[in-house]
């Protein structure tokens, strides 16, 4: 997917046209970062909710099909899982967190 990409002066600039789109219902990303080259995403908080209730619901139905085969979930592992959903960690950092619990590294 291409995003339009601002620099951050023109991001600084550009911030309240920017929240004033999101706020008519445009539901775009816009990119930040230096260069041109896309660090870091604007998008309206509706569209950040629907994706980390998409990660949620995924985990849900992860945890069902894990106890469907008469197994459980450790508490470390939903922490780890609990924190990729909300988006604090990538999901290659997740993976390797739950590698790394069972020495699988």
């Amino acid at each position: 997917m291409l995003i339009e990409t601002l620099s951050v002066r023109e991001a600084r600039e550009q911030l309240p046209s920017v929240l004033e789109r999101f706020r008519k219902g445009d539901r775009t990303p816009v990119g930040v970062g230096s260069h041109r080259k896309t660090e870091a995403v604007m998008v309206p908080v509706e569209v950040f909710d629907e994706l980390t209730a998409e990660r949620a619901r995924s985990l849900t139905q992860a945890a069902a099909s894990v106890h469907a085969e008469g197994l459980t979930v450790g508490a470390d592992v939903e922490a780890i899982t609990e924190r990729w959903a909300r988006g604090e960690i990538s999901t290659v950092q997740m993976r390797q967190l739950v590698r790394q619990l069972y020495g699988a590294s």
